[in-house]
């Protein structure tokens, strides 16, 4: 019923039902009597603010204000956003997975799900990162509670030029040897990565006993080359599935580092690789553990959801 009466009067449907809702409960549709500071927007202005939000999505408050020519300030804007369940987020950056990715995902979950938190600690996690010079922002958008994966509040983000690579590793303990280069990697260039930073990292991380390497699909990663090259330096390789950075808490380790970089506010190449020298060799430990031991966690939420993004 509420969808045809949106349809009917022009109306958001969950602006409707909101009014239906009151008309059940109450039989009355004013405004109750509020204690305290008046509200300074009417009924009419909430609406539109919220209409705006769930049509635009990719909006913030100042936005609004801007295009409805609102009086009011942002906070009040965004107290009407929160009102209605929409809270201004960062939007996640997705892949459009196929049904063969979403296998993939579902056997490494299930592959690993007896792994415990100790299993996982013998586990180097390794991957690259790209930097940029100039910080470009995070776009923001408003967005419903669960909805963070929803592609119409996801950010497509286009790679830019302008930015310096850094290949990093670390276990539950500590992090590992790093390596910043500028020029692009292939497996040759990915091989004296490894020799020069991997090898001495899980000899001061193990100095005896089995542990594993988890990386992701990257071309470099899996070409012939490489997978000889593990093979000939005895190292067990966690099969990861396609397109999956949620179940490698590198990631988040690299978003805490790039948080940190852009506080020194870096304005030249030198000054950004000393920024990330400088907080590579900070990082916090407990957050390590921390990263490491989120892992059944992350194989849970996948299992839990079909193969789908864990919320991480």
């Amino acid at each position: 019923m509420s969808k045809d009466i949106a349809q009917a009067i022009k109306c958001n449907k969950n602006t409707v039902a909101l009014w239906i809702e009151r008309w059940e409960e109450e039989h009355s549709v004013k405004d109750k009597e509020r204690s305290g500071r008046p509200r300074c927007t009417d009924d009419m202005t909430d609406i539109a603010i919220q209409d705006f939000a769930e049509e635009k999505k990719v909006t913030v408050p100042k936005e609004i204000k801007s295009a409805l020519e609102l009086d009011v300030s942002l906070n009040t804007i965004r107290r009407r956003l929160h009102e209605v369940g929409l809270y201004g987020r960062v939007a996640r950056e997705t892949h459009a997975w196929t049904e063969h990715d979403i296998q993939r995902r579902l056997s490494f979950a299930n592959g690993y799900r007896h792994f415990t938190e100790q299993d996982w600690e013998r586990v180097i996690f390794c991957d690259e990162t790209h930097i940029e010079l100039t910080p470009h922002g995070q776009v923001w958008v408003q967005r419903p509670v669960g909805a963070a994966l929803d592609p119409d509040y996801t950010n497509k983000k286009e790679p830019l030029e302008e930015r310096v690579s850094l290949w990093g590793c670390f276990c539950a303990r500590d992090i590992g040897q790093a390596e910043i280069y500028i020029d692009m990697l292939d497996s040759a260039r990915y091989k004296d990565i490894l020799t020069h930073n991997l090898i001495p990292s899980a000899r001061a991380f193990f100095p005896s006993g089995m542990w594993y390497l988890l990386q992701d699909n990257a071309p470099p990663h899996t070409s012939a080359v490489t997978r000889e090259w593990f093979h000939n330096h005895g190292i067990t390789l966690l099969d990861f599935p396609p397109w999956s950075p949620d179940l490698n808490p590198i990631e988040n380790l690299w978003a805490h580092l790039k948080r940190r970089v852009e506080k020194h506010r870096p304005r030249t190449a030198a000054e950004l690789e000393q920024s990330i020298k400088e907080e590579w060799e900070a990082v916090d430990k407990s957050l390590l553990l921390s990263l490491a031991h989120s892992m059944p966690a992350r194989i849970q939420a996948v299992l839990d959801n079909e193969g789908g993004k864990a919320p991480y």
